[in-house]
Formats: structure tokens, C-alpha cells, sequence
């Protein structure tokens, strides 16, 4: 075989070999920068450990699809280690899976308050609406993530808006990202008048408050689905929740880094 097409063959080799592990290495610096999770809370670890009063067992279960599976390019389900936005993608699966990775208030009281308030009621035509109102004002007030598909059920559900539910979603923090951002998804279904409006104005607080953690997400994710609202003119019939979505693009885009 002649020596130059043996040496073009090597290199080729040599080549692909150092693209992967280039690639790896990019893969094992980016896992490196998300925050590490936090361990399960002492009452979850062992039986031993576990309170007197159990958590009640939650009869609701939610849709089988994940939360945070917003409408996203194709091609993005694994992480290239070149490509900003599918690391944007990456680390947005990262936070639904790990919600604990910031914090978070583990309460035992999370789970019997979402087997009372699931599967979600209209509060304005039930009768027991003002229960459920006062059901979801404790739900906010523990500050658990794992809450976050409650609360967004009942104040994107274009019935009530209840202040302390968007309140909540910010102290949360980051965790309350994957489930807010399907509210910006024209391509999921009709889209909810108090689900943009929440999904916009919790997200530009949220993106503000942990630009550091989100920068990415914010530019390739948030910022894009916001302007494509406006872009398209769905939202132009709905003048306050067009403001809403415009101030957060705004406050988005004077938070992150020059």
C-alpha cells in the first residue's frame, strides 16, 4: 500500500481520536459547572430515620410526559460539546432532574396538600373554592419544588392569580424554570392567557436573580420563545400580557453580561 495513503489513513485515525476526547473533556467540564445535588432530606434517606407521621400517599399522578419537555429544535436530546444551545438544552434537564441542586424546602406537607388540590378544580365555579384557595396559599408558602406543577395548574389555569404563587415560584428559584417555560410553547397547544403572562413575568425575575446559573438557558432558551410570542403577534390581542412578556425581554436582556 503506498506510504502517503498509509499516512493520510493515520492521521484520519489520530484525528477522530482527538475529537473525542476533546469532546469529553468539554462533556466533563460542562457536568463539572452545574451545581452538585443535594442529598434526599435525613427523613427520606432510611426508614430509621423517617418522621412519626408518614407522608400521605398521592392518589394523582401527573402526565407521563416530563415537565420540562418545552418545544425544543430537533437534534438537541445529547449534549454537543460545541453547540451553546444544546448545552442550554442539557442544563435545563439537569435542574427538572435535580431540584434540590439549589436548595429547597423538602415539607412534609407537600404531598397531602397536592392529593387535595389534584387533579386541579376551577376555584371560581367550585364549591369549595375558597378551600382550595386557601389550600394553595399553604402549598406556596412551604416553598417546596416539588409543588411547582400544582401551583402553575391552578394559576395558569386562567380562573384566579394568586400573588403568593408567583412568589413562591421565584424564591424557588431555578427548579421553577422547566415547568414555566412549556407556557411559552405556541406549538403545545392553545396557548393560556395567565400561563404566558405568569410563565414571563416569573421567569424575568427568576433569569435576573440567577443570570449566573442561567445565562445560557436565558439567551438560547427564554429570550427566543419570548420574542417568537411577539414576533408571530399571537399575544397581540391580550395588550397586558404583551407588555408582560416585552418588559421581561427587556429586563432579561439588561441583566445578562455584555
Amino acid at each position: 500500500m503506498n506510504r502517503k495513503l498509509i499516512a493520510a489513513i493515520g492521521l484520519i485515525i489520530a484525528v477522530c481520536i482527538g475529537l473525542y476526547f476533546y469532546a469529553e473533556w468539554e462533556k466533563a467540564r460542562f457536568d463539572a459547572s452545574l451545581p452538585t445535588p443535594l442529598p434526599p432530606p435525613a427523613d427520606e434517606q432510611s426508614g430509621e430515620q423517617q418522621a412519626a407521621e408518614p407522608i400521605p400517599g398521592i392518589d394523582w399522578q401527573p402526565s407521563a410526559s416530563k415537565p420540562h419537555e418545552a418545544v425544543k429544535p430537533e437534534g438537541l436530546d445529547e449534549l454537543d460539546a460545541d453547540d451553546p444551545v444544546a448545552k442550554a438544552w442539557a442544563k435545563l434537564d439537569y435542574i427538572a432532574d435535580n431540584p434540590f441542586a439549589w436548595g429547597g424546602n423538602a415539607d412534609l406537607r407537600t404531598a397531602a396538600l397536592v392529593q387535595q388540590l389534584m387533579p386541579p378544580r376551577s376555584i371560581v365555579h367550585h364549591d369549595d373554592g375558597y378551600e382550595l384557595s386557601i389550600l394553595l396559599g399553604e402549598l406556596a408558602a412551604l416553598r417546596d419544588p416539588r409543588s411547582i406543577e400544582t401551583m402553575l395548574a391552578y394559576q395558569c389555569g386562567d380562573d384566579i392569580t394568586i400573588g403568593a404563587i408567583d412568589e413562591a415560584l421565584v424564591v424557588i428559584g431555578p427548579p421553577s424554570v422547566p415547568y414555566l417555560i412549556r407556557y411559552l410553547d405556541e406549538d403545545h397547544g392553545d396557548l393560556s392567557i395567565m400561563g404566558v403572562h405568569t410563565a414571563a413575568e416569573v421567569l424575568g425575575r427568576i433569569g435576573a436573580q440567577h443570570m449566573a446559573e442561567l445565562d445560557g438557558i436565558v439567551a438560547y432558551i427564554i429570550l427566543p420563545k419570548l420574542e417568537r410570542l411577539i414576533a408571530t403577534g399571537s399575544i397581540s390581542n391580550w395588550y397586558p400580557v404583551k407588555i408582560t412578556v416585552e418588559e421581561a425581554i427587556a429586563h432579561l436582556k439588561s441583566t445578562r453580561p455584555q
